[in-house]
């Protein structure tokens, strides 16, 4: 299965992460890229390369100064062949120096991409649109880092030896050079204060444009069947102006301080020839040094002039290596966690506070119960009461603002995240479907999967007569998270998927809310199995239906727990004004038993 493959590729990643993420304390995430000493030779290179460059300044020196002199054309021969050889050394080492770079960068992109893609799974600040984001920024990394922009600025620092080189030849050509290089740095100064000040006005403007495309996009037939075609573009066509509108106004300046530079350059270039004329009549120096002194000019002013041209790609990297930096910093500090025995699936939630960072009010304010293993909770609640937030807290997709969650007697914390993966199963209220076919939005990136574990799943949610009546059974295409299924179908997958493997702890929210009188009762049957191979199972529902299976329910209201226990204790209670129940403490040694109603109602 294909799913299965990208995990196999995927997990060679892991043990190297884990292996590496202890030492990576206190060092930078530069320093920690594999592959960086190539980088190092890029630097070795550059030195070789700008030192070879002066060849073409002592070439002219040489036959201006002494062959024409002289009319030896021995002497003109051989420095002809020397000055061919040098500058095919250079041009192997220039060769050399533009692939190390392109291996470092693939090798920054394969590195980087792991951790920001783990990021993007486990920091809940991180997920969806913010680690898309994050990916691209990667990839503008990988494409800067492969650009001839890395080359000048490694070759920059070689501007005072240039300018030093000058000086020796004559002050004023190094006065010259010297003056140029300061007024090229102002201009990219200047060239990078436009750059930034169109990103701050452009970022956000472009990320809204993204947003409303993404949203358009992904709810296109909602779109088409509402009439709101010619709305949706005329939105998106608005906010794409407004990003696109500070790009161009700064792409008009940096573009002129650009042509200002070269018209700089070019000027020198024009001063240096005619200050070397002058000094030519006045017998200070000789012809030689005036044309070499042209050529070092050149080469000193040139990078000096690609930076002003190039600040806003490198303004623009800056951001994103201060983007990924943050991203990756948990990923990197992440440490190795033991691997727990596997459980058996006792639950233990104690005085749960949840609230989100915009939100007035706790979701979820000291919410605790306990059951024990092999056992089904079914929470009921009225809209907004907490029920799919308490779900996620206990699937670890999220962290209590106080209090814990144990299974087995370990707080979730203590869980390595993809071991108790493997032992939770979770189907959330909009179910989401890996695209592919059906076996593989069963077996998920499951590398261990094979064809008798998706069959078994599927068999053990009532759902393999279903699939085999689909036009290619579980080869059936299911599209983009399950467009071209039912609702009922796709929950009856999804179902499948959280039962699939070695489920100790099953997590569904609303499994009934697309299935009809068959489909609960398939359910139902479903349930009663995994109860019966020792499998604890937590429901989120609003339909009766599943009340008959479940050997405790949970009430919550406005983020409180106000009644659990037996179906036959709290039923009756939902219907009258309870009051929200006391959750005292459990002692720390307390293992898991049998709940009971905590406090009287």
């Amino acid at each position: 299965m294909s799913y299965a493959s990208a995990s196999r590729a995927t997990s060679e990643f892991r043990p190297k992460t884990a292996a590496e993420t202890g030492r990576l304390s206190g060092r930078t995430l530069f320093l920690a890229i594999p592959g960086r000493r190539a980088f190092l030779w890029v630097v070795v290179f550059s030195i070789v390369i700008n030192l070879l460059l002066l060849i073409l300044p002592f070439y002219s020196i040489q036959v201006f100064d002494r062959v024409i002199t002289s009319g030896s054309v021995e002497t003109l021969i051989a420095l002809t062949i020397l000055t061919v050889v040098a500058l095919g050394f250079s041009t192997c080492f220039e060769v050399l120096r533009n692939r190390l770079l392109g291996c470092f960068a693939v090798g920054f992109e394969q590195f980087l991409a792991p951790l920001v893609l783990k990021a993007s799974i486990t920091d809940p600040a991180r997920r969806g649109e913010a680690g898309t984001h994050d990916m691209v920024r990667v990839r503008e990394l990988r494409n800067t880092l492969a650009s001839a922009t890395v080359c000048t600025l490694i070759d920059a620092p070689f501007l005072p030896v240039f300018i030093a080189v000058l000086y020796l030849i004559h002050p004023w050509y190094g006065t010259i050079a010297l003056v140029g290089a300061l007024l090229l740095l102002l201009l990219a100064i200047a060239s990078g204060r436009v750059a930034r000040s169109e990103a701050a006005q452009a970022t956000g403007a472009a990320i809204r444009a993204q947003r409303t495309l993404d949203g358009i996009v992904r709810h296109a037939n909602l779109v088409r069947a509402m009439g709101w075609t010619h709305g949706a573009i005329r939105e998106f066509v608005q906010l794409n102006d407004h990003a696109l509108a500070p790009v161009v106004k700064a792409n008009g300046r940096v573009a002129l301080i650009a042509s200002v530079a070269r018209m700089i350059r070019i000027g020198l270039q024009v001063a240096a020839v005619g200050a070397g004329a002058w000094l030519v009549l006045q017998n200070e120096v000789l012809v030689g040094s005036m044309m070499a002194s042209s050529i070092i000019i050149s080469r000193t002013l040139a990078p000096m002039e690609h930076l002003v041209a190039s600040l806003r790609m490198l303004n623009s990297a800056r951001d994103a290596w201060d983007h990924i930096r943050g991203a990756t910093a948990a990923a990197l500090m992440d440490q190795r966690r033991t691997l727990l025995p596997t459980p058996l699936g006792a639950l233990d939630v104690s005085s749960v506070t949840f609230r989100n960072q915009n939100a007035k009010r706790p979701a979820l304010t000291g919410v605790s119960f306990r059951c024990p293993a092999a056992s089904v909770v079914v929470i009921i609640g009225p809209t907004g009461a907490g029920k799919s937030t308490l779900l996620r807290l206990i699937a670890a997709l999220d962290k209590p603002s106080m209090g814990t969650i144990r299974l087995d007697g370990a707080s979730l914390d203590n869980w390595d995240p993809d071991q108790l993966g493997r032992f939770v199963g979770y189907l959330p209220q909009d179910v989401e479907l890996l695209g592919g076919t059906v076996a593989e939005a069963i077996a998920g990136f499951d590398e261990r999967a094979t064809d008798e574990d998706v069959v078994a799943a599927a068999s053990q949610a009532n759902a393999h007569d279903m699939i085999l009546a689909l036009p290619s059974g579980y080869e059936t295409e299911i599209g983009r998270d399950g467009s071209k299924l039912s609702g009922g179908q796709r929950q009856r997958i999804g179902l499948a998927r959280a039962l699939f493997g070695k489920r100790k702890l099953i997590l569904l929210d609303e499994p009934n809310s697309n299935l009809d009188p068959d489909g609960e009762e398939a359910l139902c049957t479903a349930i009663r199995q995994a109860k019966a191979r020792g499998t604890t199972l937590v429901i989120v529902t609003h339909r009766p239906r599943l009340f008959t299976v479940a050997d405790f329910i949970l009430f919550l209201r406005d983020g409180v727990a106000v009644a659990f226990g037996s179906p036959a204790e709290v039923l009756p209670q939902t219907m009258a004004g309870a009051t929200p129940m006391r959750s005292p403490r459990p002692p720390a040694n307390d293992k898991a038993r049998p709940a009971t109603i905590e406090g009287r109602l």
